[in-house]
């Protein structure tokens, strides 16, 4: 469930034992003057790719990515968004490059038609996934090629009328723990195994620790922490954001 917004927990130090995920609706910026100016804070190359994208749901998505990305780092840094620089780890998973003194924060990103999300933390590898649930799936072909036995079997014993609504559970929960690791679901499903209770609710796992959260009646996401080592576990927390709320980055 999405919670109202404590100013207390919105602080750099917050993020050592939290992990805060911001939704985000792309069609937002389509007004023209809010969607130039986050156009203008945006790296060259950044730029440049959004250009690239024919324009509609793919080039708006791209835009309401990287926006949400560097409004969220700076709602907790104070740095003008602007200034964010990044690279990618040797996985490929994005990372901060510049400002250096805010290298430690972790962040992930993603997003499906008409949704967008950011998350955040310092509390260790952090990501995020999200699904659109009225497409249509082969459930048991998907589940074969990305889930571990254990899942597949589990996902086999529901009920029909269960099983589409789990298997999308079940994907962004595995794909936001792949997404900390800096892998991806084809990344060996035998590797790790996500578990479930009886009402569908994530169980910790290790050092992993997950989040199920329905931005809308079409939407399911996922938030997974893998913790640091002897780490304490971390709340996670689901907010919205409008576009309205970026202002104070002008």
């Amino acid at each position: 469930m999405a919670t109202a917004v404590s100013n207390s927990l919105l602080t750099w130090d917050a993020l050592l034992t939290a992990a805060h995920a911001w939704q985000f609706r792309p069609d937002e910026l389509r007004v023209p003057a809010v969607r130039d100016r986050w156009l203008s804070r945006l790296s060259v190359d950044e730029r440049t790719r959004y250009q690239r994208f024919p324009s509609g749901k793919v080039q708006e998505g791209y835009l309401a990515a990287r926006v949400l990305c560097r409004a969220t780092l700076s709602r907790y840094t104070g740095v003008d968004p602007s200034r964010w620089r990044f690279g990618e780890d040797v996985y490929g998973k994005p990372a901060v490059l510049e400002p250096d003194n805010f290298k430690s924060i972790r962040f992930n990103l993603t997003h499906t038609d008409d949704l967008t999300i950011c998350i955040v933390t310092r509390a260790g590898e952090v990501g995020v996934d999200a699904e659109e649930t009225s497409q249509t799936v082969d459930v048991s072909t998907m589940a074969r090629h990305f889930f571990s036995r254990g899942e597949q079997a589990r996902l086999a014993s529901l009920p029909s009328r269960e099983r589409g609504e789990r298997f999308f559970e079940q994907w962004v929960l595995k794909e936001a723990c792949v997404k900390a690791l800096g892998r991806g679901l084809a990344y060996a499903p035998e590797r790790l195994t996500v578990e479930q209770n009886d009402s569908g609710e994530p169980v910790a796992n290790g050092r992993f620790q997950s989040s199920l959260h329905r931005p809308s009646s079409n939407h399911v996401a996922a938030a997974a922490v893998l913790r640091r080592r002897r780490a304490a576990p971390v709340s996670i927390y689901w907010w919205t954001v409008s576009a309205e709320s970026f202002e104070t980055y002008r």
